[in-house]
């Protein structure tokens, strides 16, 4: 089991919650079907919905609404969907423990809703040609 830190977007909760080796309990805690990885610091990374910024905001059958949601950490760019943040990997690859405690994580996020996908960051991409 590998200790991390679950930010949640929908619920706007943040936990420590402990993942087993592989990938399926990342997608499970993501919400997510595929993910990418965010380098935060030398000792940190955070799992993230690959897909997020293609997703809607979507309403329940019972009539609940839900945004599209996401979060800043810092002066970071703003993520969309939830993150889990972990150790970076070890010599071998294999994900380590988080090593950031969970108040300064706390006190480090602000959540970001968006009540319509007019609102909502669009994706992006650009290329550059070499010189060479």
């Amino acid at each position: 089991m590998t200790k991390a830190i679950l930010i949640d977007v929908e619920n706007k909760e943040i936990k420590n919650v402990e993942i087993e080796e592989g990938i399926q309990d990342i997608y499970q805690n993501l919400n997510c079907q595929c993910f990418s990885v965010v380098s935060i610091d030398k000792n940190t990374d955070c799992f993230v919905d690959d897909e997020s910024l293609l997703k809607q905001g979507y309403i329940d059958d019972d009539g609940t609404r839900h945004n599209l949601s996401g979060f800043k950490m810092g002066e970071m760019n703003l993520i969309m969907g939830n993150g889990l943040l972990v150790g970076s990997p070890d010599f071998d690859g294999n994900t380590t423990d988080v090593k950031v405690p969970l108040v300064i994580v706390e006190m480090a996020v602000k959540f970001v809703d968006f009540d319509n996908n007019d609102d909502k960051p669009q994706p992006f991409m650009s290329f550059s040609a070499w010189e060479f």
